[in-house]
């Protein structure tokens, strides 16, 4: 029994062990095709990485140097011409990128609630350039070919990228008071204020801004024209007196006619700030000159200074001019009511 059992038991598995073998060769074989292609598709996968990458930093440059050619120029070709020469320096994926008159928009950008800018072609005043960087089947480039594409049905890469560099340009004329109720410490804080206003804007600057300065009491002065030298402001502030009545409006209209020496408001946000200690006692209403700065295109911020000031008529002011209110209750306070009017006046930011 034990002799004949043992033979059977032999023919049983020897036909296994070859099929086994065989099994083994195809999953190694499968293995094998997926590892290669795996290594394939990484390679792909980090080159598409590089030539996004190529593209963002192109695109950035050509955006930035068509926002630096609209300043200096306040010429559209010569911006577009700047993005594409700044373009052509940058290869992707070999390459350089060509970019259509078309590709470089045309735009205004404001700042939303979430902080960030929402970009609107064509709208003014134009403070956005925004470039349209592409690698697709109809840009000037083409598309991208990829190395083992065609493995996967995929034989090119379509990357895209849109930059936007947002720039304010702004010229800015102070209205300040020098009324009587100004002599003495207020008067000095004042010139600290604005002293202060002008340092932020020179340390902090990205953008030629031009500021102008008149001055009211009685009457009204246009005390520096519009000027990029701010020494300029402080020297005019040197040079005032306190004293007489409080007439904002000849103020503001005062400080029109410096804004009338502003250039394009296709280009150029106009911002007027008017800062006063008391209660407008002579000459029309302020509201009406108000209007008339707001109807020019000119944001309105005002400043109330000290217990004695008018706060709900500057308040409302700054409501119909589009701009902000601030009280300061002291000169410390008003120095950075000016410092924080500063730093809004202007930024540079890439989409």
């Amino acid at each position: 029994m034990h002799n004949n059992h043992q033979p059977k038991s032999r023919s049983t598995y020897r036909p296994r062990r070859p099929a086994r073998r065989g099994a083994m060769l195809v999953i190694i074989a499968v293995m094998i095709m997926a590892f290669m292609m795996t290594v394939a598709f990484s390679v792909d996968v980090a080159y598409m990485h590089l030539v996004r990458s190529e593209l963002r930093t192109a695109t950035d440059a050509a955006s930035k140097a068509a926002s630096q050619a609209l300043v200096r120029t306040s010429d559209r070709n010569a911006a577009i011409a700047a993005a594409q020469s700044i373009a052509r320096e940058h290869t992707i994926s070999g390459r350089p990128l060509e970019l259509r008159a078309s590709e470089v928009q045309f735009g205004h950008a404001e700042p939303n609630n979430s902080g960030m800018f929402d970009f609107t072609p064509g709208g003014t005043p134009t403070n956005s350039i925004r470039v349209n960087g592409r690698r697709t089947a109809d840009s000037l480039g083409g598309a991208v070919p990829l190395h083992f594409g065609r493995l996967f049905s995929v034989n090119a890469f379509q990357p895209q990228h849109f930059s936007t560099t947002t720039f304010v340009e702004r010229d800015v004329v102070l209205v300040v008071d020098r009324s009587g109720s100004m002599a003495g410490q207020k008067f000095q804080d004042l010139k600290n204020a604005v002293a202060a206003f002008v340092t932020v804007l020179e340390q902090n600057n990205t953008v030629d801004e031009r500021v102008g300065l008149a001055s009211y009491a009685s009457d009204a002065t246009q005390d520096v024209q519009l000027t990029t030298d701010l020494t300029q402001i402080n020297r005019g502030m040197n040079r005032l007196l306190a004293n007489g009545f409080t007439s904002i409006s000849a103020g503001i209209n005062a400080g029109q006619q410096v804004m009338t020496g502003s250039r394009s408001p296709e280009f150029v946000e106009r911002t007027m700030i008017v800062m006063t200690d008391g209660i407008h006692n002579t000459g029309p209403a302020p509201e009406t000159s108000a209007q008339n700065v707001v109807n020019a295109g000119v944001v309105l911020h005002t400043i109330s200074f000290g217990s004695d000031a008018d706060r709900g008529r500057m308040q409302r002011m700054a409501q119909l001019g589009r701009g902000r209110y601030f009280h300061a209750s002291n000169g410390t306070d008003l120095s950075e009511a000016f410092r924080e009017i500063a730093r809004t006046l202007n930024s540079i930011m890439t989409e």
